[in-house]
């Protein structure tokens, strides 16, 4: 059964800037000393009304739940006088960031994303390398390697198999029953039979699940191999390739990973078989495997008997060749100066990016978001979850690694995805764009009444299915059984309390309803009609379209519908006479004929240019959502659940086995159906649900089937309200 589905973010395509018309290109806003005859000031009365739950979470008054989960909060309603309080800064964060994307404006932060990204090369990889040696002065001695058992499958030492990393040592080599040639070091009394050799053991630890061997390197010719390039750009590769891994991961996941009893585990301890369980890789931690002195042994990269780059263990990581921030057109990268002001600089204000010297640095902005209140008190338009609260699905974190779903086959055309099944090391490389900005969808054609209940006790809301979806914005209960994961009738999966609370969700004590209203003003000065016609259209998008606000979107929380009220706008000639009188007054004006005229001379902008017409195809399909497809992020299929249901939230949350299927290999390329990139947001194409193929493995093969090693970051990450998400 082919399920299709949507993730929950998308990307509103960002074209180069340089064949706009002329209105939305770069300018210095205009002066302050005046108020200009052809240009709008005034308020423009707003109202917000909520399509489904609000999430306004206030972390001063977070707590730990009664039951003790480690890292865990429980958040409230912010409330302020009696009624949720929703920031003016939000409402002007929605605001600007959906003025870019309708202007194609230039990107108002793109920080850290200067450094290329890492890559986890596949297995075919490690036919080109060549285990060596480091013996100074910029000279590589090949090596041979075997495999040398020392775990069980459980990643248990074997009893007389220990040996530290770059021991020196004599082993035997040995045919075994697969005809491939394995390393024995001999216990005390024993003279195995096959050739002795001298060699160095490379102890990596248990870091993949169902490992057995570490490798056993011994001298081959004890020739030196050439060099493709000068050492110090080797040297300064491996390090840079050094910093990735160890960027991957945070000092908790490496030193404060729980062990039992009070201990905190070694980051290369073993002490599970899940993700962030098994052993870290020592290069990731341990200064000694992170430098290269003489005596480290390593793996190097030969293209044409020569040494390109060297890398740790056998299956590595690898870096770009490009950061994502070469691959943003010029255009679209934060202006540098007072000149380079895109339409949204203009009017929601500009700050110079740090490390410039552009004078003026700054640029307050035409444009202010009153004081935001709401319609209702907080008994009326708060739900309250009493207890612990309401414990919310794993918010993944960004992964910009996956460029299957964040690079454009070129800069020119970002509503273009890399083609399917490019080859993973082929993504991020130049003369490719990307995506544009980040977007959430619209969870469209819920049960909206019986799909936001959530039922006290019972079975597991998150299993069961309303109207055909499942409560993505829930966490599943903890999995009864891991060896036998699924209910007796096989529809879903069999949880039990608790729930699971842990550093990487959060609870939450409640949320503002659906249905309720806020409402506030915008004031501008001096604007003219097409950025006034911008933000009307902003405003007033078509029926049965929602912005997105507030905390937990992935999950379909804060779609939000804006619609104006009621407007006071006048133009600079009219102040200018009310200014002269001081005692006169403006004119009553028809509001609606200055919105109307304004979104009219917008839409005719729009139309004039395909960019700006594939841009806002893109902001309404997303707006609007897709009634017959699931919004959730990417999991598998169990190999033994029913057919007749569709495939519901794994508990035990293993999102990377997607990507990992995603990038599946058959005779050293993509696997037809896999290599999927992240469709156009105005196309009719989903993703699709994969098999548990790795489940499937170890059924077939035992304990040996597909590995999940931990030296990569494929694992979920927390996030916390208020912190920076892309």
């Amino acid at each position: 059964m082919a399920e299709g589905f949507l993730n929950p973010y998308t990307f509103v395509p960002a074209f180069p800037r340089d064949t706009l018309p002329k209105p939305l290109r770069d300018n210095p806003p205009p002066s302050r000393d005046q108020r200009h005859p052809d240009r709008w000031s005034g308020r423009i009365h707003v109202s917000l009304t909520t399509e489904t739950p609000l999430l306004l979470l206030d972390p001063t008054r977070s707590r730990a739940p009664s039951d003790g989960e480690n890292d865990h909060s429980v958040y409230p309603v912010r409330v302020r006088n009696g009624r949720p309080h929703l920031a003016t800064t939000a409402v002007k964060g929605l605001l600007r960031s959906a003025f870019e994307a309708a202007t194609n404006s230039r990107f108002g932060i793109f920080e850290g994303h200067q450094e290329p990204l890492g890559f986890r090369r596949d297995a075919g990889f490690a036919l080109k390398l060549v285990p060596v040696r480091v013996a100074g002065n910029g000279r590589l001695e090949r090596f041979k390697t075997a495999p040398l058992e020392m775990y069980d499958v459980h990643g248990n030492l074997l009893p007389g198999r220990s040996v530290a990393h770059m021991q020196k040592t004599k082993a035997f080599l040995q045919r075994t029953g697969k005809n491939r040639l394995e390393a024995i070091v001999a216990r005390p009394g024993e003279a195995p039979r096959g050739r002795r050799v001298d060699g160095i053991a490379y102890v990596t630890g248990p870091t993949i699940e169902g490992k057995r061997f570490e490798r056993f390197f011994y001298r081959d010719s004890g020739e030196c191999m050439q060099l493709a390039r000068d050492w110090k750009e080797i040297e300064a590769d491996w390090h840079r390739l050094i910093a990735n891994y160890r960027n991957a991961h945070n000092d908790e996941e490496l030193y404060e990973r729980p062990a039992g009893e009070g201990r905190v585990a070694m980051p290369g301890e073993r002490i599970g078989g899940s993700p962030g369980k098994l052993a870290w890789s020592p290069h990731i931690y341990d200064a000694d495997h992170q430098n290269l002195a003489v005596g480290t042994l390593c793996y190097a990269h030969v293209n044409g008997g020569k040494v390109e780059r060297l890398y740790p263990v056998l299956i590595p990581r690898d870096v770009y060749p490009v950061s994502p921030a070469d691959l943003l057109h010029p255009s679209l990268h934060p202006a540098r100066c007072y000149g380079e002001l895109s339409p949204a600089d203009r009017l929601f204000g500009w700050v110079a990016p740090s490390g410039g010297d552009a004078r003026p640095s700054s640029y307050r902005g035409r444009l202010r978001v009153g004081p935001v209140t709401c319609s209702g008190d907080a008994d009326a338009a708060v739900r309250t979850f009493t207890g612990n609260g309401l414990p919310l699905a794993i918010l993944s974190a960004p992964k910009p690694q996956q460029g299957r779903f964040y690079v454009a086959e070129s800069t020119d055309r970002p509503d273009e995805p890399i083609k399917d099944r490019t080859q993973k090391a082929d993504i991020y490389r130049r003369g490719r764009g990307l995506r544009g900005r980040k977007a959430y969808w619209h969870h469209a054609g819920l049960d909206t009444k019986r799909h936001w209940e959530v039922p006290a006790g019972g079975s597991d809301p998150a299993q069961d299915l309303v109207g055909g979806r499942y409560r993505e914005y829930l966490r599943p209960r903890t999995i009864a059984s891991e060896t036998d994961p699924l209910t007796r009738d096989r529809k879903h999966f069999a949880t039990a309390y608790p729930e699971q609370r842990d550093s990487q969700n959060q609870s939450i004590g409640g949320w503002v309803n659906p249905g309720t209203t806020f409402y506030f003003a915008v004031e501008v000065r001096d604007v003219d009609a097409c950025e006034l016609g911008a933000l009307v259209w902003l405003l007033t998008l078509p029926a049965g379209h929602f912005h997105k606000l507030g905390h937990g979107r992935p999950l379909g929380f804060g779609s939000v519908r804006l619609n104006i009220e009621n407007a006071e706008l006048h133009n600079g000639n009219e102040y200018k006479s009310y200014y002269r009188t001081l005692s006169g007054s403006l004119p009553d004006r028809d509001w609606r004929a200055i919105t109307d005229a304004a979104r009219e001379q917008f839409d005719t902008i729009v139309e004039s240019s395909p960019a700006l017409r594939t841009v806002r195809q893109a902001m309404l399909a997303v707006t609007r959502g897709a009634p017959d497809l699931p919004v959730h992020y990417p999991r598998v299929r169990d190999q033994g659940l029913d057919d007749t249901v569709p495939t519901p939230p794994d508990p035990r949350g293993l999102q990377y086995k997607w990507f990992t299927a995603n990038e599946q290999m058959s005779d050293r390329a993509i696997t037809r159906g896999r290599g999927r990139s992240l469709p156009p947001v105005d196309s009719r194409r989903s993703l699709e649900i994969y098999r548990d193929e790795e489940k499937e493995d170890s059924l077939s093969k035992g304990a040996n089937g597909r590995k999940q090693s931990t030296s990569g970051s494929s694992r979920h990450r927390a996030r916390r309200p208020g912190g920076k998400r892309q």
